[in-house]
């Protein structure tokens, strides 16, 4: 004996729900690029958090790292946020 087997049709109103929803979802998630420049700026500023707390040794190459990352960070943050 076969199954009956029933088509699902999706109503209107789910799709646009459904559309809704995606683009609320993809507009909450964050792109690679700014949790990279994020990090980068975080992590510059860390460097000399940590020279502060005596982890790392006070020198002017770790100095320099934490104003290039910060640096760097900003303008590709920037950049991608479309201010640049």
């Amino acid at each position: 004996m076969a199954a009956v087997t029933q088509t699902y049709k999706p109503t209107v109103a789910r799709i646009v729900f459904t559309k809704k929803h995606e683009a609320f979802l993809e507009r909450l998630m964050p792109r690679r690029c700014m949790v990279i420049s994020v990090g980068m700026i975080l992590a510059g500023m860390g460097v000399p958090v940590l020279m502060v707390f005596k982890v790392l040794p006070v020198t002017l190459l770790l100095g320099f790292v934490g104003f290039a990352l910060v640096a760097v960070g900003g303008v590709l943050t920037l950049v991608n946020c479309g201010e640049l």
